[in-house]
This record gives C-alpha cells, structure tokens and sequence, in this order.
C-alpha cells in the first residue's frame, strides 16, 4: 500500500512539473515573441534574443518590463500593425532614450509585470494605468518646466493649462502654492488614489483619469451631495459640488483632464527636468484699468464673478441671487478703501438668504497674501471702470438674469 500510495505521489509530482514547465513555456510574453520571430526573416533575427527584458532605472527606482512584449518599439524597420509589435510614433525616442527614461515614467503602468492586463496597470488595487491616447500628455508636464516650448508635441495639455486659466479656476484652487484654498490643493491631484473617490454616478471604468473627465462634464451629477450617513447630525440640507458647469466639449474635458493628471508630487533627478525659462519682462498696460482686468484674470476672479465681472457663479442660499455676486455696480456701494478692505479680508461666511439653511458653500477668500498693494490699486480701478463701460442696459439684464 505504501508503494502504491509512493507511486501516486510521484507521478502526480511529475505531473505538477510538467505542467509548471508547460505554462512556463507558453506565457503570454513567450507567445508575442514567437509570433514577432516568426514574422522576421532568417536575416532580420540576427542579433535578437528572447527572454524577459527589462530596463533599470537607478535614477527613477524604476524597472521596467515593457519591450518584452513591445519587442520592436525602438525598431522600425522590423515593426508589424498591429499592437504590440508597432514601433513608437515619431522621434521620441530620440530625446527620450529608453536606457535612461524607460516607459513608465511617460506611459504609466506597472513597469516589472509581464502580463498585458498587470503591465498595463489595469488590475485591482494598481493606481497608475497606462494612460492612453492623449492622455499621455500629462507625463510632460513633470519635465519640461516651459510647456510652450513643446506645444505641438502637447496640444492638449497646452489647451487645458489654457481653459484652468481663462475659466479662473485658480480663484477657488491651487496649484503649487498659486490660487487659493476655497477648494481643494490641485498640486497632487494627479496621484490621488482612486479608492479615495465616489464613483456612484460614474458611468465609465473606475479610474481616477475617467473620475477627472466626467466631473468636468458634468459636476453636479458626479458629486451631487453627502450620502445621509455621511452627514453631521441635525443637518437637513447638504449642498452639491460648487464646481461649476461649464458646457465643456468632450475635446475640453480630456484637455483639462490632461493637465489635473500632471499635477503630480512627483519629484525627477534634476538631469531630466528642463527648467521653465526666466520670467519675462513685467509687461507694460496702457492704463491702470487694463493693468488691473489682468489682474482680475490673473487671479482667477473670473472663476466666480464672471468674465467681466457681469455674472456670478451658483451659491446655494448665498443673499441676493444665490449666486456670486456680479461687479458691475461695486463702485455704486463701496469707496476705493472699502472695497479694497473687502479684497484684502474677504467675507465668511457669505450672508444666508434663508437663515434656516445652511450656510452658502463658497465665500469671498481673503487676498491680502496673494495681491500685492501695487496690484491691488490698478484692481480697484478696474472694477469701478465696469459700470462706465458696460453696454447701455446690460448692466439691469445681467442684474434681472441672477
């Protein structure tokens, strides 16, 4: 019995190796390469190998993986059409040599597994998938300090830094200690976890990339609220997101996305970072006016005041409108020290429209760290200019319209 018992267990034993080796021969990576080899003619193989390859980068604490199954990345004379067997578009690689950058680092992904879906980073509980299509335009911006340098290389993270500016979001956020603190840090947003965030109304993959793309869309119905057990107790009414909704194009959306997944805290050795180059010349303006609508865009005020300054944003229970109050009528109310008082110190809490609500989510942040004196005069004038040269009857339309 013993021996028949040895037996058994022997040949199961031998049969476990077997199977072992047959799956260590026939993984995934071993069948890209037999399928690249065989495309090749006897001459083309000359000097390739298979095998696991891999790219160390002491520099980034990277190890990267990729070109075991992305064989002719950096040979194009050798590449097929379809993936993973194309060579890399355009001249990249000529200013971003694998040896020294690798893949990830650009890509994402997880740079030392060997199976497309892990590699990829598109498994549980990895938080950097490969980012794909234009989306890979946010890894520039760890770089290159001066994105206009490369601007046709990165339309789209060239028009997202773009539509950050000229929407104002920089009034309510910041980002690398510029903006202000109404919402939260951008500085890292591209890294944030995204188990951190509640994809209940996200109709796309649950990925933070995804998560960015449709808030931007649609904020309201991605963040409407608190769910009831997240809310403090005796409170009835909890407000949605303040983002704003601003039409944005699909085009729009990813351009911003883009740019939000290149904030990073990510830290590169100074060998592979471009500097942004020295500041400029402060321009010269006209007028004090025109000096201080710059400042008004400068500082993102537009983001709640309205382009102009002729519409305000939504501010549930916010006094008046709840909106954001528009600026056409400041010098009607206030004197140049008052509304420069009001600039410097803000106003929080906003009055309630209803005292029996809660208390408006946004507010008027204090300036007074963030506008020099010397801005803050040509601001003023700025603003008491709005009444004069708004058009005959925009002002009471605009007014009527909150």
């Amino acid at each position: 019995m013993k021996r028949l018992l040895f037996l058994i267990g022997t040949a199961a034993l031998c049969g476990l190796f077997a199977l072992a080796l047959w799956q260590d021969v026939n993984r995934e990576w071993t069948g890209y390469q037999r399928t690249f080899f065989r495309s090749l003619a006897k001459e083309e193989r000359r000097g390739l190998s298979g095998g696991i390859k891999q790219v160390i980068l002491g520099d980034l604490r990277r190890v990267d993986r990729c070109t075991t199954c992305h064989v002719a990345i950096d040979k194009p004379q050798l590449a097929l059409a379809e993936q993973p067997f194309t060579a890399h578009p355009g001249d990249y690689l000529t200013w971003h040599p694998p040896e020294k950058f690798g893949c990830t680092v650009c890509h994402a992904g997880q740079g030392l597994a060997t199976e497309a879906n892990a590699a990829h980073g598109e498994v549980k509980h990895w938080e950097q998938p490969l980012l794909r299509g234009g989306l890979v335009q946010a890894s520039c911006d760890k770089c290159h300090g001066d994105v206009d340098a490369i601007r046709s290389h990165v339309p789209l993270l060239v028009q997202g830094i773009g539509l950050y500016r000229r929407h104002g979001c920089a009034g309510c956020h910041t980002v690398h200690g510029f903006g202000q603190t109404v919402s939260i840090d951008l500085s890292d947003i591209g890294e944030k976890p995204w188990q951190l965030l509640d994809f209940t109304f996200v109709k796309g993959p649950h990925t933070l990339p995804q998560w960015i793309d449709e808030h931007f869309k649609e904020p309201r119905r991605i963040t409407p609220g608190f769910r009831k057990e997240e809310l403090p107790p005796g409170e009835e009414e909890v407000y949605p997101t303040f983002m704003p909704d601003y039409g944005l194009t699909d085009q729009e959306a990813m351009a911003l996305t883009v740019y939000m997944l290149g904030l990073t805290g990510e830290s590169l050795p100074a060998d592979y970072v471009i500097p942004a180059p020295r500041p400029e010349p402060a321009p010269v303006y006209a007028s004090s006016v025109e000096h201080g609508r710059a400042v008004f865009e400068k500082y993102g005020c537009v983001g709640c005041h309205g382009a102009g300054g002729l519409g305000g944003r939504k501010n549930l229970n916010a006094w008046l409108w709840e909106e954001e109050p528009p600026l056409v009528f400041v010098s009607r109310y206030y004197d140049r020290e008052s509304l420069k008082e009001l600039i410097r110190h803000g106003r929080q809490p906003v009055p309630r429209r209803d005292a029996g609500r809660p208390v408006p989510p946004m507010y008027m942040p204090p300036w007074k760290e963030r506008i020099s004196e010397e801005e803050l005069d040509p601001l003023v004038d700025y603003l008491f200019s709005l009444y004069d040269h708004v058009k005959p009857g925009q002002a009471a339309t605009e007014t009527a319209s909150q």
